[in-house]
């Protein structure tokens, strides 16, 4: 019984976003689905992030050559070499033209030559150089550095200290901003008439209708919950609890914790700040990365589903060029 509640109130939530949409349509306000033909616009989709960038940012994008220690040489001198360089591994070499045959750390070399310390680079710490970027910061999850194959042979190293290059920066901010979408998105759905204000601190509410008015004094678009903090937003889903469950954000308190790192990120992002790991560590910023991509495909999901609803009650004679 529950189950069959709690689905008519999100049917019955879907249908009064239905027809907010309608309303909106002379703003041209909804980015989401055309409200009369339920056409889903394009860029709006997690998939088309990810194949746009996810996908075309690649493990090449972001690696550095690997530097690699002459077999023979003293260990004592390359330690203090990869010292000086601030490298923790390099790989090792037989001659300046062959393959890389391992890799030494910094710290293993001690007396001797660089051959008393050669490991062998096995499967688990290899990514080829075409791999997407989601897979590299899977892999990047649980260790500090990845080796790369170009070809056939290891010639790349990806760091932690890669991923604050722009292309994984332009990544992390289109995923942030995505998300934040999506948040704007479900309040609206949730929310009859923004009866959403009665839910923020006055203080709040009356910022975001500052910010509103000098948007529309300089002639842009936009509502007035474009103009709430991110915060807000969050609190605002979190108040929904069948919204929060059908986004499968988890427990109030481990989403507020996600959502309140995710602002974290997209400031840090916004301000271009050198580490991008700051105040939390990569393991901990990767792994809200996974989060974010998996509320965004539920969240995708239950869009897609009602741009279907909306399709099948459209039957005009347009037709589309492509």
């Amino acid at each position: 019984m529950t189950a069959i509640v709690v689905r008519s109130q999100w049917h019955t939530m879907l249908a009064g976003l239905c027809a907010k949409q309608q309303r909106m349509e002379k703003m041209g306000y909804q980015l989401w689905t055309s409200p009369i033909t339920g056409y889903r616009r394009t860029g709006t989709r997690l998939a088309e992030l990810r194949s746009l960038l996810g996908s075309g940012i690649t493990a090449h994008a972001i690696l550095e050559p690997l530097q690699s220690c002459p077999v023979d040489a003293s260990a004592v001198e390359m330690a203090g070499l990869l010292g000086q360089r601030d490298f923790h591994v390099a790989g090792v070499q037989f001659s300046q033209e062959g393959p890389v045959v391992g890799i030494v750390s910094k710290e293993s070399l001690k007396t001797g030559v660089v051959r008393d310390y050669v490991k062998p680079i096995t499967a688990d710490l290899l990514v080829s150089d075409s791999t997407p970027l989601p897979a590299v910061l899977s892999v990047l999850k649980d260790r500090q550095y990845t080796f790369v194959l170009i070809g056939t042979e290891v010639r790349g190293i990806v760091t932690r200290a890669d991923l604050n290059k722009p292309p994984v920066r332009v990544y992390l901010f289109g995923l942030v901003s995505l998300l934040e979408m999506h948040l704007t998105f479900w309040i609206t759905a949730a929310y009859e008439q923004e009866s959403w204000c009665q839910c923020l601190k006055p203080k709040r509410l009356e910022a975001a209708n500052k910010l509103l008015e000098d948007r529309r004094a300089h002639n842009h678009e936009a509502g007035l919950l474009d103009c709430v903090q991110f915060c807000d937003k969050g609190n605002l889903i979190m108040a929904v609890e069948d919204l929060r469950e059908k986004l499968h954000l988890g427990s109030k308190t481990s989403a507020r914790g996600m959502l309140a790192r995710a602002e974290h990120l997209r400031n840090v992002l916004s301000h271009s700040q050198q580490d991008l790991a700051q105040g939390t560590s990569w393991m901990e910023m990767i792994t809200l990365v996974e989060w974010i991509e998996t509320v965004l495909g539920f969240s995708d999901a239950l869009v897609e589903d009602q741009a279907k609803t909306l399709a099948t009650q459209c039957h005009d004679g347009l037709w589309a060029s492509a």
